[in-house]
């Protein structure tokens, strides 16, 4: 289950971003399991097709040597560690949560984000997969394609509305009273 804080705060319906426009969100240490690599190759890809991406970031750099592959590049916003009071804010502001995770136990992060409104790209196999079917409030995706990260993130947008809202209308499964 989440912090209450998350129902106390649940978003209302988000607008679809305009294409092609996409802001997505990470949230966890900046290290290899994370898998930002990952994520960095399927950003570019949807750039070469023309999307205009922003990934922001949200952690602490717990790898150093990551951190330096993804500081430099323009269509990252590098936010540092936040409280989840801070955090509202930036799943707000944000499109799509994408962590595709090497290993995750469960992740939070995604019942947050979904909590906000937020369609969640999450691993195949995985802490958070088979929580719900697969498309329904996001894509599990082999966490090392990026190519299926690229498109995964296509299909979400295509969809956006309806996940959105389905994402805000199924967070309660995550609601420690009812678990």
């Amino acid at each position: 289950g989440i912090d209450n804080f998350w129902f106390h705060n649940v978003a209302t319906l988000k607008e679809a971003p305009e294409m092609p426009n996409l802001k997505l969100l990470q949230i966890g240490d900046i290290d290899k399991n994370k898998n930002i690599e990952t994520t960095v190759k399927a950003i570019e890809i949807l750039i070469s097709n023309g999307y205009n991406i922003k990934l922001s970031v949200v952690g602490k750099v717990r790898d150093q040597k990551v951190y330096n592959k993804i500081k430099n590049l323009d269509y990252i916003n590098y936010l540092g560690y936040k409280l989840k009071e801070e955090l509202i804010t930036i799943y707000r502001e944000n499109d799509i949560f994408v962590l595709p995770s090497i290993n995750e136990t469960f992740g939070l992060v995604y019942a947050e984000a979904m909590s906000q409104g937020l369609p969640v790209i999450y691993t195949r196999g995985q802490g958070f997969d088979k929580q719900f079917k697969d498309g329904e409030v996001g894509y599990s995706v082999d966490f090392m394609n990026p190519y299926e990260i690229a498109d995964k993130i296509i299909k979400l947008n295509e969809n956006y509305n309806e996940i959105s809202g389905c994402c805000i209308k199924s967070v309660n499964k995550f609601n420690w009273k009812i678990i």
